[in-house]
């Protein structure tokens, strides 16, 4: 690819490496299907991306990413997408979840149900650990491994019966 060449489409490249020497959130991505060598530093698109704040997921290393060009310029290419393959398949075989899940399996689904007797599904919040939050509609769920803390500034309640953060035990 030289800088005078241009694509009127999208590639597939591979993440080669996320640790961006700059600090500017980009990843090094080569093109497995030229025959040199060829690799670069490339942004990647986000939903929300400003200052200090915005959606920030980085891919693994050997990661597949749909790569684009600004005007159809080799030379400036961002990263648009990335994909599930064979070898890298997506966290949930089903289709009324919704998830964004981490490498070492921290997680948050959503899963949608079939509305019934108000019924929507749930929202989950999972570590590595086992811990669990579960939402439904019917109730809240907080199961921990080890001990739970719940510390406030303020007042506590729990079925509008206030805890006291001196005195016995509830």
């Amino acid at each position: 690819m030289n800088r005078s060449e241009r694509s009127a489409g999208i590639v597939i490249g591979k993440v080669i490496a996320v640790r961006d020497p700059e600090r500017l959130g980009r990843i090094q991505v080569n093109y497995p299907w030229l025959s040199g060598p060829e690799q670069r530093w490339v942004p990647v698109a986000a939903p929300m991306a400003g200052g200090d704040r915005g959606a920030f997921f980085m891919p693994e290393v050997d990661d597949e990413v749909i790569l684009a060009f600004d005007q159809g310029m080799w030379d400036h290419p961002y990263v648009i997408g990335f994909l599930w393959n064979p070898r890298q398949r997506p966290p949930s075989p089903d289709e009324r979840q919704r998830m964004i899940r981490s490498r070492n399996g921290h997680a948050l689904r959503m899963v949608d149900s079939t509305p019934t007797a108000g019924n929507k599904g749930a929202l989950i919040i999972e570590d590595a650990h086992g811990n669990t939050v579960v939402m439904t509609n019917t109730h809240i769920s907080i199961n921990t491994r080890g001990a739970l803390a719940l510390n406030a500034v303020g007042s506590v309640t729990i079925n509008d019966r206030l805890v006291r953060p001196t005195g016995g035990p509830i």
